[in-house]
């Protein structure tokens, strides 16, 4: 058996991605100091480790499967939710200003909300269910 484990990210404001991934994401974070944060999402872990030299990445959306849009080559995932943590985080980003691909979500074969984090990483918000309301 095989399963995807752990997924390092990097960051060079520590606080700005924790705002980004426990408020507007509503993830719970299992670990943190100073210099790190991690999230579990499912039986997989999201680990950020700040380096308060690294430059922030241009603000551009990764190309990703699934919805037409995005222009860089980099890596970027998606979080599937229900219907009501996909509607709390579509609120919770309108309201918090998060720079989002589309100026709402949109059904693309599925709901679909490409955000960007405080490192300009993309990540798509989904939710299977068509009948959102």
């Amino acid at each position: 058996m095989k399963r995807l484990g752990f997924t390092y990210i990097h960051c060079n404001d520590l606080q700005k991605m924790k705002d980004f991934y426990s408020e507007v994401l509503g993830l719970d974070c299992i670990w943190e100091d100073d210099e790190s944060l991690a999230y579990q999402i499912g039986d997989h872990q999201l680990s950020i480790r700040v380096h308060k030299d690294m430059p922030t990445p241009e603000k551009e959306f990764a190309i990703q499967e699934g919805w037409t849009g995005g222009t860089s080559f980099r890596p970027s995932w998606s979080i599937e939710c229900d219907q009501d943590s996909f509607k709390s985080i579509a609120r919770r980003a309108n309201e918090k200003a998060v720079e989002s691909y589309y100026p709402e979500h949109k059904w693309v074969g599925y709901w679909s909300l490409p955000l960007l984090d405080p490192m300009n990483n993309t990540i798509e918000i989904t939710c299977p269910d068509s009948d959102l309301n």
